[in-house]
């Protein structure tokens, strides 16, 4: 069987590290000259696919694009890994565990290795033995892309993170988001313990557990339990089984295990839809979850992540509400929280919601248990809230102790009784206003378990905030910078003239780029989000590598600034977002051998009178003093975002009160107010 290696326009265009366009113009100008673009070797509907020898060679006589390893790397765009996806994958496999590249072996040699390797024929032999007319030409294939890709486990990964571009639909129907996945791997670290011990629960595999590997400490030793292959498996289990295999081959602190007797603290993870049961059906889903649970040891857990629909919404049938109280009715389930849209990569419009089930609590009746609820649905799953999420997590599961000691940044707590009993959406949302909400249950009980609660975190975090000290000593004559320095403003022109502060221009994004929703994309800084403070704008990852691929993005710390209209400026602490001009980034070079501090920086752009930003006048501090200001300007920021969230709690509390007393079913006993702790 004849097998050619072949590149699309856009393989072209990513191995030569240029935008799509620039392709076809070379394609179209190059007509009539010396070295005219490679004809199609191929043409398949409206599309066109070159051979990738004549594509290679073509860069090599012309000298264009940016990539200078087109022979080495072309091997990592082509068609022959798409349209071969389990053989290939299967190739990659036997070359990682046998360790030697394929070089010289025919057919017949490279079945022998695979028999060896997999005698039970579990997970790549059927593969290989299938492309046996072909295998000696997809052996060298996978001898180049292991090289182009600098391994074995990296192409890998490339090739199933390629799903949208390949045929394997039901991996890529039910792919989830990067953040989706680190949420769910922190939240099993949490629930694990020391143990360490973990099991992908879901059909046929996700990237789960390969994103919980890449979570843990390099030092970490770690246990992954491989699901049971019985029977005649599909393709998407051993695929899944083949991409364990390769993770634990890769990584000497990870053990791969079959399933073991007893009652080991097992944290499994699972993901619904999933390739081997893409379905979205409620009712399907519900089973599935009630026999994980039901298969829990008493010191095992999981965390499950599947359509907000199943596990948070207003269920739509008494049957589906039937099952999922009954999950509920265990006892287990000791989190539940709804995520923002987006995170079902197929389907971006469907929330995705998470719910983290714990080991048997001993001694306690279903009716004293707590359910912490969050309402995560209008963030962004940025690091520092999955950071602080799976924190609240780890704290929730100690005990009734940590909702007095530790301050929860996202969590609504609700009797577990109460939420068993909910006819409705365990959690409101902007599309189930009018279902009936656990949290929301006119219930003064209930309403009272929230208010002493929320008080409780109050008064917590109060006391637990530190003493603000910032002390001055005023200098001695003799210590005293220089007059020139005390002066301290220069231009900004001078500055970037002299290279102390770089000044890069914005990126002219397009509304339509803009006004898109992506699922995953780059936050963008708009002139009008200076004088908020934060990015709203997003640009998909695809636009900002295809048509704005020279656009800078900030680095933690840059000033990103306007001097259109009044000059306003930020500091942008998180980094790794784009600007839309006329916003634009200054980059200070060092802050410590110039003087020049961003925070500085900022209020001086803020209170600058004129819109000729070459003129503005730019303080600089002694450079021993840069250190310290910076330090304390740290620690302010702190208190200021403590002291933001105190009075988003005191909102809570003031709502919470009003509805309690407007019910006429309590009332206040003792009117006098302590206040504990800072404020």
């Amino acid at each position: 069987m004849q097998v050619q290696e072949l590149l699309s326009l856009s393989d072209i265009a990513r191995l030569a590290q240029v935008q799509r366009p620039v392709v076809t113009v070379w394609r179209s100008r190059s007509r009539g000259t010396e070295t005219p673009f490679p004809e199609p070797a191929r043409t398949v509907g409206s599309q066109d696919f070159f051979d990738a020898a004549e594509i290679v060679s073509w860069f090599k006589a012309t000298g264009r694009g940016n990539n200078p390893e087109f022979d080495a790397d072309a091997a990592a765009f082509s068609n022959i890994a798409r349209d071969n996806f389990h053989s290939v994958s299967a190739l990659l496999v036997l070359r990682q565990l046998w360790d030697r590249p394929f070089k010289g072996l025919g057919s017949e040699d490279l079945l022998d290795a695979a028999d060896g390797i997999d005698p039970d024929d579990e997970f790549l032999y059927s593969e290989l033995e299938a492309a046996s007319d072909h295998l000696e030409f997809l052996a060298a294939y996978v001898d180049k892309l292991v090289d182009a890709s600098y391994g074995a486990l990296p192409a890998l990964q490339s090739l199933v993170s390629d799903r949208f571009r390949a045929t394997e639909t039901a991996i890529s129907r039910t792919a989830i988001s990067a953040q989706a996945r680190q949420l769910v791997a922190r939240c099993a670290l949490e629930l694990s313990g020391v143990e360490m011990y973990f099991h992908e629960a879901t059909h046929a595999g996700s990237d789960l557990i390969h994103e919980l590997a890449r979570s843990l400490d390099e030092s970490a030793a770690a246990v992954i339990q491989q699901p049971a292959v019985t029977g005649s498996p599909s393709p998407e289990v051993r695929m899944a089984l083949r991409r364990l295999k390769m993770l634990a081959s890769a990584n000497e602190s990870l053990s791969l295990v079959k399933t073991r007797p007893g009652n080991q603290q097992v944290v499994h993870v699972a993901q619904f839809p999933s390739p081997g049961m893409p379905t979205t059906d409620p009712e399907t889903i519900l089973h599935e979850i009630d026999d994980l649970v039901l298969e829990l040891g008493p010191a095992q857990g999981a965390v499950v992540i599947a359509p907000a629909d199943v596990l948070i919404d207003a269920m739509p049938s008494k049957k589906s509400a039937s099952i999922r109280g009954s999950i509920l009715r265990m006892g287990r389930v000791r989190a539940a929280a709804r995520l923002p849209q987006g995170h079902l990569l197929y389907k971006p419009r469907t929330a995705m919601a998470l719910w983290v089930i714990g080991p048997e609590a001993k001694g306690l009746p279903l009716a004293e248990r707590r359910i912490m609820l969050s309402n995560l649905s209008d963030l962004e799953l940025d690091e520092q809230v999955i950071d602080d999420f799976a924190t609240d997590i780890g704290a929730s599961l100690i005990g009734d102790d940590a909702l007095r000691s530790h301050a929860f940044r996202f969590a609504q707590w609700a009797r577990a009784s109460v939420v068993v009993a909910s006819t409705g959406s365990l959690i409101p949302g902007k599309r189930n206003t009018n279902a009936s909400a656990a949290v929301d249950s006119s219930s003064l009980a209930k309403r009272q378990v929230q208010l002493e609660l929320a008080l409780d975190h109050l008064n917590s975090s109060a006391k637990d905030r530190p003493e603000l000290k910032i002390e001055l000593r005023p200098r001695n004559i003799d210590e005293l910078p220089s007059r020139d320095h005390r002066k301290g403003a220069t231009p900004l022109g001078d500055l970037v003239s002299q290279g102390t502060i770089r000044l890069i221009s914005g990126t002219r994004f397009t509304s339509q780029a803009l006004d898109s929703v992506p699922s995953e994309g780059i936050k963008v800084w708009n002139a009008a989000d200076l004088r908020e403070g934060l990015p709203t704008s997003v640009v998909s990852y695809f636009d900002l590598a295809q048509a704005y691929d020279q656009a800078v993005l900030t680095k933690a710390g840059d000033v990103v600034f306007t001097a259109h209209g009044k000059p306003t400026a930020v500091v942008d602490h998180q980094g790794s977002h784009a600007v839309n001009y006329p916003v634009r980034i200054l980059r200070i070079d060092s802050q410590e051998s110039s003087g020049i501090m961003a925070e500085v920086l900022v209020k001086d752009i803020n209170d600058a009178q004129h819109s000729n930003w070459r003129r503005w006048d730019i303080r600089r501090l002694p450079q021993d003093m840069v250190a310290p200001l910076e330090s304390s300007l740290r620690i302010i920021e702190e208190e200021r975002l403590a002291a933001a969230q105190r009075i988003g709690q005191l909102d809570i509390i003031s709502e919470q009160l009003i509805s309690t007393l407007l019910s006429g079913e309590a009332e206040i006993i003792n009117p006098s107010i302590c206040t504990e702790g800072r404020p």
